[in-house]
């Protein structure tokens, strides 16, 4: 389905739920995350968005930033939840985006984030080195060109995790994003008000769950800008990088079951 310039997948009916990818990736990297939480539990209506200028979404040429990205997406939920009450699921910069749109909409129930940008510009993170966890041996059979992709990024190394890794990961990374974002400046790819984001998200509730080994936006930026706030709930795993979904599923089961159930 298509609405103006953005791309995106819809499934089921009730409370409404809006997931939203992170850097490089598509909507199919959150349809393999959390689609499965909803095999047991049909009462939401889930929409996948493909960012603009990634997936599937066309970028349009007045796009210059992050501010426009947020306005385009913000524009695309306003049409699309008729003022309804809905709730917010992001991974890395679907999760800054997510963090964005927290400051515009008032009917926002709650925030589900995952290693979450909280720093849009590179040097100013604190970044964690990188760990691997090898639980057995892995030899690639197909995508064998992207497994040192994969051994850089996951932390739990195992053949379910690398299976898990070529059914989210890669739809996104073969099919690439628009020069836009291979291009753009860290000026660009920030928020114009980043400062501002904590003290405008007051009142709604965020889960955030962060990776102990996450050397792409890290964990100890985003507990100094949300440790001291009643409104977020943050939990950090030990085993777990930026590709925390695949890194410790059970966990991200968990946490998800417990947000989606308040």
């Amino acid at each position: 389905l298509e609405l103006d310039t953005i791309h995106y997948k819809e499934f089921g009916s009730g409370k409404l739920i809006y997931f939203i990818h992170g850097n490089s990736l598509n909507l199919e990297s959150m349809i393999e995350f959390y689609e499965p939480f909803f095999e047991t539990n049909q009462s939401f209506r889930r929409i996948y968005l493909d960012i603009p200028g990634m997936g599937d979404s066309y970028l349009k040429p007045s796009i210059n930033n992050s501010d426009d990205i947020l306005e385009e997406t913000y524009s695309l939920i306003l049409d699309h939840s008729n003022n309804k009450n809905f709730s917010l699921c992001g991974h890395s910069y679907g999760g800054y985006l997510c963090l964005g749109l927290a400051t515009l909409f008032p009917n926002i129930s709650n925030l589900f984030l995952t290693c979450p940008v909280v720093k849009a510009k590179h040097r100013e993170r604190i970044l964690e080195n990188h760990k691997v966890i090898v639980q057995e041996e892995v030899i690639p059979v197909d995508n064998k060109e992207y497994f040192e992709d994969y051994l850089d990024m996951n932390v739990q190394i195992s053949n379910l995790s690398w299976s898990k890794y070529q059914h989210s990961i890669l739809p996104g990374l073969k099919k690439g994003t628009d020069s836009f974002w291979t291009n753009i400046s860290e000026e660009d790819y920030m928020l114009s008000f980043e400062n501002l984001l904590f003290d405008r998200i007051k009142d709604t509730h965020c889960t955030v769950l962060l990776g102990r080994y996450d050397q792409i936006v890290g964990y100890k930026d985003q507990l100094e800008l949300m440790n001291d706030r009643k409104n977020f709930e943050v939990k950090l795993l030990s085993h777990s990088g930026h590709n925390l979904p695949i890194d410790e599923p059970d966990s991200l089961f968990l946490f998800f079951k417990n947000f989606i159930e308040s």
